[in-house]
């Protein structure tokens, strides 16, 4: 569980970070279609759900 946190963060971060800069990926490229502040809520979302997960397992081996 530790690994699918660690993989969420990172996906939200860079998709917010790549949304921010104005960059289109075609995987990212689903979350547009749902309008710009749905997009923007699904890719906080994920983020903070990644943080989450990695925080009450960041203990598992």
């Amino acid at each position: 569980m530790k690994f699918l946190g660690l993989l969420l963060l990172l996906a939200g971060i860079v998709s917010l970070t790549l949304e921010f800069t104005g960059a289109n990926l075609l995987v990212l490229n689903w979350l547009n279609q749902w309008g710009t502040n749905l997009s923007w809520a699904i890719r906080i979302a994920v983020t903070i759900l990644g943080g989450i997960i990695y925080f009450i397992h960041r203990n598992d081996d």
